[in-house]
């Protein structure tokens, strides 16, 4: 049975895209180990990461979806490395055989694969026995020229500026109105926070609902910004777990301090949802805005630090790009007013073991 689903829903459909890889994956699906040749002068970058149903996916979720963003997260890491995908492993954990499941969870799998160049190598399938929820366990390898020293976290210096891609907070809100449509939205923010975040969910518009969906459920990894960024980045990491919390790492890491700007955050939020501005109550729904992009995670955008001699060149890569603040001496993560007042942010991660479960 086991072999039987490999064949059917990960050897055969996944085939095509390994033998147009064949001068990198000399040994994939079927053996003890896959084989992976790199490029002369490269070195070799990896990645893994879990998805549990009811912790990190709704378990009515689309299969599609599930399988586009188990890999798409992983491939997040690579691009916060500034490497190019290779290859990954899939570990199955199933309660049960469902084929109808894993024909579409394998069909996101390998539109993301197949979008990306990244070639399915091998894996396990296995039965979860008692536990009645699914597991997920993707291990993603990549390559970046030995050149490339890497984007570590502890690469960040006093004067750079803080970037990020996208609209980091979107993802939180696609969470929100998910929770919202399932009557729950009290067991992610409560008292006052609970009635802004119903504000601010009642005030979207229709585009911007979708947009916070599609990012929720297929983000884009950005693998050709992460190479892009080479030689300009110091600091780099993907947003996965909240700005305000995944930026404290850099922080940590380099012995600096963060100073996010307000403005610049409610900019890039103008830029996403122009008609905000026609609003009486703009500037309040821009503060939860702000509130939720510090908070909220599953973006899977990039957070970079660079020299501010590399801000035209970054500037010059397109629009969706966003210089939000700067690095100081001292630590932790600072939010500065308009008035040029400074809070401290609490930089609160997502916590495995604190949250609810969907």
């Amino acid at each position: 049975m086991e072999f039987d689903l490999i064949h059917r829903y990960f050897k055969t459909p996944f085939g095509r895209l390994a033998r147009a890889n064949a001068d990198t994956v000399l040994v994939g699906i079927g053996d003890d180990c896959a084989t992976l040749q790199l490029l002369p002068g490269h070195h070799l970058y990896t990645s893994t990461d879990t998805l549990v149903e009811g912790v990190h996916f709704f378990s009515d979720d689309s299969p599609h979806a599930t399988g586009w963003k188990a890999l798409a997260c992983n491939l997040s890491d690579l691009a916060a490395s500034g490497a190019s995908p290779l290859g990954f492993t899939l570990n199955l954990s199933l309660p049960e055989i469902n084929e109808s499941w894993l024909a579409d969870f394998s069909a996101g799998l390998l539109d993301v694969a197949t979008r990306f160049n990244c070639p399915l190598v091998g894996g396990d399938t296995t039965s979860a026995g008692p536990n009645p929820s699914k597991t997920l366990s993707i291990t993603v390898f990549g390559q970046a020229p030995i050149t490339h020293r890497g984007f570590n976290r502890a690469h960040a210096k006093i004067g750079e500026e803080v970037w990020l891609s996208g609209t980091p907070g979107l993802a939180r809100l696609g969470l929100l109105l998910e929770y919202q449509r399932r009557d729950r939205l009290a067991e992610c923010c409560q008292g006052s926070e609970l009635h802004q975040v119903q504000v601010l969910l009642d005030a979207m518009p229709a585009h911007l609902r979708q947009s916070a969906v599609i990012q929720l459920g297929t983000p884009l990894p950005r693998l050709e910004l992460g190479v892009r960024l080479h030689g300009l980045a110091s600091a780099c990491l993907d947003l996965s777990d909240g700005l305000s919390g995944d930026l404290a790492h850099i922080s940590k890491a380099s012995d600096v301090s963060a100073v996010l700007v307000q403005s610049s955050l409610e900019s890039m939020w103008r830029e996403r949802w122009p008609e905000i501005c026609q609003r009486a109550d703009a500037a309040e729904l821009l503060k939860i805005l702000v509130t939720q992009t510090l908070k909220g995670g599953d973006d899977f955008e990039l957070c970079w630090t660079a020299h501010p001699n590399h801000h035209d060149a970054i500037q010059s890569f397109g629009g969706g790009l966003h210089c939000v603040g700067f690095i100081e001496p001292g630590s932790g993560i600072w939010l500065q007013s308009p008035s040029a007042d400074r809070t401290r942010v609490s930089a609160r991660s997502y916590n495995h073991f604190a949250e609810t479960q969907n």
